[in-house]
């Protein structure tokens, strides 16, 4: 249910077509919550269907229309009741650490081959976090300046404050992730010698 929340949250900056949805998406909320174009298509038509959005006519072109989303009160009531709601952290799963509790079945090549791939994914996520963290600190991202735009004065502060906590404990993460692998290529060169 948190993809149709985070299309609320976007939609609360301001109305948006399909496009420029999935295309801010693909900016904010896809850094932490990943979903494929199709399903953000699909999860807007539930919310247009729930009436938690609706959508207003647009002219594209000369002939062709497009529609632009906006939320509505419903929609606006049922993103503040999500995010009030305290969640229970999450069990973990996850395939790379389920994988290297056995990876005494595989040549030692193949694990170093692993690990490797696993700092170099983490080591490019770490750096994505990052540079969001800087445009969110000096105002850059579009989203965020029309958020900022539509927002009370008074609130500013934590709308930036909030966000740059969240990519700054993604950047945390992928830091602990890189010296897992770190510490995995050490276990594969003390196991070999």
């Amino acid at each position: 249910m948190s993809l149709r929340h985070a299309l609320l949250a976007l939609l609360d900056a301001g109305p948006m077509t399909g496009y420029e949805l999935a295309k801010q998406f693909d900016q904010s909320a896809e850094r932490v919550w990943h979903a494929p174009h199709p399903q953000i298509y699909t999860e807007l038509r539930r919310l247009e269907a729930e009436e938690f959005v609706v959508a207003d006519e647009r002219p594209r072109g000369t002939k062709a229309v497009k529609r632009a989303y906006r939320i509505t009160g419903a929609g606006g009531a049922e993103l503040r009741r999500w995010v009030s709601e305290v969640e229970t952290p999450q069990r973990v799963r996850d395939v790379a650490y389920l994988k290297a509790t056995y990876f005494e079945y595989i040549a030692p090549e193949t694990v170093r081959r692993q690990f490797e791939l696993h700092k170099a994914h983490h080591q490019e996520q770490l750096q994505r976090w990052e540079r969001h963290v800087a445009q969110l600190r000096a105002h850059e991202t579009e989203l965020l300046q029309r958020r900022l735009a539509s927002a009370p004065e008074s609130r500013h502060e934590a709308i930036v404050a909030y966000k740059v906590h969240v990519y700054e404990g993604m950047a945390a993460r992928a830091r602990t992730e890189i010296e897992w692998a770190e510490r995995g290529l050490g276990l594969v060169a003390d196991l070999e010698g």
